[in-house]
């Protein structure tokens, strides 16, 4: 990994660069308490581009870098103008990735040509909403006393990796969890074309994404490119960057070169 920071300002996010020498390059946004190595089951199934594979900040290298999805999107943008190939990127973004790549991709539409993000959701707030970063914290120490082996039964055999505790402080909860930046739920419209997807398994554990977020994140998208979409697929959980790796990296592939989808997945009508 590379970076480049001073004590006064930030000037480059920590990431790693894979295939240099192809031609087009992707851009992948990991997700909360995670950092660019969520990303190791999917790259070796992406040989054909160019990826640059930040953590963000607050996150694995850039952890004492301060969080905001506005901060985050500003820092990738220079990123993109610094490293991408034509300063030009498709965009991939998982869950917290997924604000801040349809940030990114609103506020400097120049340098994305293609958009998937996965896993958008957006909580009406409530009573209880100012509560949320310490019943993350707790949860996330909770987490430890639960085998392994069971979250695995319980998430079909899914091995997510357990959050770093050095890293989930309660003041991190605060900036990824607890809204505490005036950033807006919803992006203005972009005109990137976009895919958007919503897991759709559940069950034992509510591993599904809301679908009618989904489906109003690419009906706002729709207003500057019609081509923009939103689907679901009811065999996938939230976390199937980890469930299944290959499948992602070839919805990503077909997105970007052919403008569609493997087999599986379903389109999201108005009616969710």
């Amino acid at each position: 990994m590379t970076s480049d920071c001073d004590q006064h300002h930030y000037v480059a996010l920590p990431h790693l660069e894979v295939n240099r020498e192809a031609k087009q390059t992707i851009l992948l946004i990991h997700g909360a308490t995670g950092d660019g190595t969520t990303w190791n089951l999917v790259t070796p199934h992406l040989p054909g581009y160019h990826l640059l594979v930040p953590d963000l900040p607050g996150h694995g290298i850039a952890r004492q870098h301060p969080f905001s999805v506005v901060h985050a999107s500003n820092i990738l943008s220079q990123l993109i103008l610094d490293r991408a190939h034509n300063r030009v990127v498709y965009v991939v973004g998982f869950s917290l990735g997924a604000h801040v790549a349809m940030h990114l991709v609103s506020h400097h539409p120049e340098v994305a040509n293609c958009v998937l993000v996965s896993g958008f959701q957006v909580f009406p707030p409530t009573a209880l909403t100012s509560y949320l970063p310490h019943a993350i914290w707790l949860e996330q120490r909770i987490e430890y006393a639960i085998p392994q082996s069971w979250t695995r039964w319980a998430m079909d055999g899914i091995n997510i990796p357990r959050p770093d505790l050095s890293m989930c402080t309660l003041d991190y909860n605060r900036q990824v969890f607890g809204h505490s930046d005036s950033t807006e739920q919803w992006p203005r419209a972009w005109p990137a074309r976009t895919l958007v997807i919503a897991a759709g398994k559940g069950g034992l554990v509510p591993s599904n994404d809301r679908p009618q977020d989904a489906l109003k994140l690419a009906t706002i998208g729709q207003h500057l490119n019609s081509a923009t979409r939103a689907v679901t697929h009811p065999d996938m959980r939230h976390p199937w960057i980890w469930q299944a790796p290959e499948l992602f990296a070839e919805t990503v592939r077909l997105w970007f070169e052919e403008s569609t989808v493997p087999d599986g997945f379903v389109s999201l009508a108005r009616d969710h």
